[in-house]
């Protein structure tokens, strides 16, 4: 079962799709970076820098349930726990996950809901209910593992290779004087 802000995630979607045809147009069209190297490797690095953020913060976060196991993936870390090991909690709108062993963890899907509060709202009652009759299922036996918090990698994050190339570059360019 996932729950997204549908919207948010198209609006990110697109604006990650945007960025090399906004490049490909400064390129091709109003000839942006023709004058130096420099600037074309640097418009390159932006689109690639705002293109990672546009995933990362918009596309990637989500909650999942595979079976008694709850994932919840937040822009830069990851948390993994078993459902009878979460606590809900909900107070004056905020929403919170209390995992065993880590503490609260406020997941980042669950909180843009500002343009589909309904949606979101119903998705937290529906999470709620399950996590409730894991905690009180008599025939579950104990949990298998500790709940987990890991760093969040993937494919994506091979976007910032070209920011970062380009930061270490301008780092030794200044370094080394005129």
């Amino acid at each position: 079962m996932r729950y997204r802000n549908r919207v948010l995630f198209l609006v990110a979607a697109l604006g990650a799709a945007a960025q090399p045809v906004l490049l490909a147009w400064l390129l091709l069209v109003d000839e942006a970076g023709a004058d130096e190297p420099v600037d074309l490797v640097a418009l390159a690095s932006l689109a690639s820098l705002t293109a990672w953020f546009f995933l990362r913060v918009g596309v990637q976060p989500e909650i999942v349930v595979e079976g008694d196991t709850v994932i919840v993936r937040n822009p830069f870390v990851s948390y993994r726990a078993d459902l009878s090991q979460v606590r809900f909690l909900a107070r004056g709108g905020a929403f919170a996950l209390d995992l065993e062993g880590i503490g609260l963890v406020q997941p980042w899907v669950f909180s843009r809901s500002v343009f589909d509060g309904h949606r979101a709202r119903s998705a937290r009652r529906e999470f709620r209910e399950r996590i409730q009759e894991a905690r009180v299922d008599p025939d579950r036996g104990r949990a298998k593992e500790a709940a987990r918090r890991s760093l969040r990698m993937g494919p994506a994050d091979a976007l910032l290779l070209l920011p970062l190339a380009f930061l270490v570059w301008n780092v030794f360019d200044l370094l080394s004087g005129p």
